[in-house]
């Protein structure tokens, strides 16, 4: 057990790096992706429950407007809420990142540990290939440079196979405690991995009614088994249901209409088949050149760590020895692709007919698949199969074959993957002003500009609210504040933030841009704020132009080059 945290914690610090030298320099993720709204999520959920509320509506984001927002990863904010109030949101986020990476080896370790011992009767040296494969695995590393905590909790599908695998072996009311946690807890943390690890011990369940019916002790298996999805069902509901109402009406701050899940599926969250065989830092599909965003989609599982699968089969002559976790990765294998065959780029077709996929039978079958968005993150349980049976086929070669081995992993998962390493940081410096806006006694919401950047880079305004507490009109997934849909000024703005460099807005002057400009006050907004340091320098002159034209000369300018504006409603 010593060598498993001892290893785990290693891989933790290499996966993180410089985080365990420098826990508060910066957040662990790109500051284009999800990094800012996580963080800011993290602050939200603590700061609620200061205030003696569940959180569950928040008047911070789409003002002036009140709205449900179930965080997606409020497990991970109240896991961390000790470090949260002693040290901030910052750090709590980082350590969340740090304890989902330690996780995710050391359980990765310790099912590879009880499969090798199982099978061969010892297991601690193998098992560190396996928690190596797991925990530095390019997926994994992609989600941490997304900035998306929540799939970071990926130790738990390991964590409940294992529950599984001890309650298979030996059904009882212990590890049917052990199992109903573990599966309640991993769903909690992230419903995908409570899917798969649900999945993952009914595959397993079969395999061994199938393979081993004589090893099981059948009579206690439907009461204990019964226990156990009572307890994961208890653990889990009022997350779940939370959730689910949060997502319903349109008070909802995050819908996820089928029309969206759809849309998800077939045109962004694909998964390419070349992409889980093709090795450097080539993405398929490239977010970026599609779409202009740097979130990654990584499903690349490692040539090193498919030559030790290979090895681990070829150590299982008899079938029944291999159907468990061949059913496994197949299994979840085919789920990965999503609902239809995309080969190279685009979509394999036949007859001029896109090649279903099993996923799209359980996605029109089964309520829980219809809500997956992210099909991609079937790798996760991939990986581990993979991982388990590299393990076995580890443990056949001697120390230097499996030092060599597992040596290639690191090297293959870390330099020669899909996956970013070293991981980017997001700096957390927030701008001077914002805790004199705090402090300012009028109410009020904060308008920041541009309203035009990409959606999550935009949220960088989000995690400056942790310090100047206002609302702010953006909300989580729309382009334009609904304050300003039909604003003049809002209009002018847009031109502005893309208009030719040679020439002002036609509007500039008008009598109803500076009437919309006074009605902004009478909404609510007590500060407008232009960051000139995301703009181009000729748009940032047109804008600022705009702006002094319709509110007047700024009330401040900083040195980091913000530009302030203080409105007064008028009595």
């Amino acid at each position: 057990m010593r060598l498993g945290l001892a290893l785990s914690f290693s891989l933790a610090v290499i996966v993180t790096w410089p985080l365990a030298v420098d826990p508060a320099g910066g957040l662990v993720g790109h500051p284009g992706n999800d990094v800012w709204n996580h963080v800011w999520g993290y602050w939200w959920v603590a700061d609620e429950l200061a205030a003696g509320r569940f959180p569950l509506v928040t008047d911070l984001l789409g003002f002036p407007n009140v709205g449900r927002l179930f965080f997606i990863d409020t497990f991970g904010a109240f896991l961390t809420l000790p470090v949260q109030w002693i040290a901030g949101p910052v750090v709590a986020y980082n350590a969340m990142v740090f304890a989902c990476a330690w996780f995710a080896a050391f359980s990765a370790w310790l099912l590879c540990r009880h499969v090798a011992i199982t099978r061969l009767g010892a297991g601690d040296v193998p098992a560190a290939f396996g928690a190596a494969a797991f925990g530095l695995s390019p997926h994994l590393l992609a989600q941490s440079y997304n900035g998306i905590s929540e799939t970071l909790t990926a130790g738990s599908v390991p964590f409940a196979t294992y529950a599984a695998l001890r309650f298979i072996e030996r059904p009882g009311w212990r590890t049917s405690l052990l199992l109903g946690l573990a599966g309640g807890v991993g769903m909690l943390a992230n419903w995908y991995y409570g899917l798969f690890a649900a999945l993952g011990a009914l595959i397993l369940g079969l395999a061994t009614a199938t393979t081993r019916w004589e090893r099981v002790n059948w009579r206690r298996v439907p009461l204990t088994v019964t226990a156990a999805a009572v307890l994961a069902v208890g653990v889990v509901s009022p997350g779940l249901v939370a959730f689910s109402r949060s997502l319903e009406g349109e008070a909802a701050i995050v819908n996820r209409d089928p029309d969206f899940v759809w849309n998800s599926l077939e045109s962004h969250n694909i998964t390419d088949l070349v992409s889980v065989f093709r090795p450097g830092k080539v993405y398929s599909p490239d977010l970026k050149a599609l779409h202009g965003e740097e979130l990654l989609i990584v499903v690349y599982v490692g040539w090193a760590l498919m030559l030790a699968a290979a090895l681990g089969l070829r150590s299982m002559p008899r079938w029944r020895d291999r159907l468990p976790w061949l059913l496994w990765v197949g299994f979840f294998g085919l789920l990965m692709l999503g609902p239809h065959l995309y080969v190279n780029g685009s979509y394999f077709t036949l007859f001029d007919r896109r090649i279903p996929l099993p996923f799209l039978a359980f996605f029109d079958a089964f309520p829980l698949f219809d809500r997956i968005s992210h099909p991609f993150r079937f790798v996760v349980p991939v990986q581990l199969g993979l991982a388990v049976l590299g393990t076995l086929g580890v443990a056949q070669l001697p120390r230097g074959g499996q030092a060599a081995l597992g040596l290639a992993v690191v090297i293959e998962s870390l330099a020669l993957s899909p996956g970013p390493w070293p991981i980017a940081r997001s700096q957390t410096a927030i701008p001077s002003y914002c805790a004199a806006m705090r402090d300012d006694p009028v109410e009020g919401a904060v308008l920041d500009l541009p309203m035009g950047l990409p959606n999550l880079e935009r949220a960088i305004y989000n995690y400056w609210q942790t310090v100047h507490q206002r609302p702010s009109p953006y909300s989580l997934n729309e382009p334009e504040p609904e304050v300003l849909a039909r604003s003049h000024l809002a209009r002018a703005l847009r031109v502005a933030e893309a208009a030719r460099v040679d020439t002002l807005p036609p509007v500039v002057g008008d009598l109803d841009l500076v009437v919309s400009g006074r009605h902004l006050a009478d909404l609510g907004v007590r500060y407008v704020v232009m960051h000139e340091r995301f703009y181009l320098r000729e748009r940032a002159a047109l804008t600022l132009a705009l702006l002094r034209a319709t509110l007047g000369p700024e009330t401040e300018t900083t040195g980091e080059g913000d530009h302030i504006w203080r409105l007064e409603r008028e009595r």
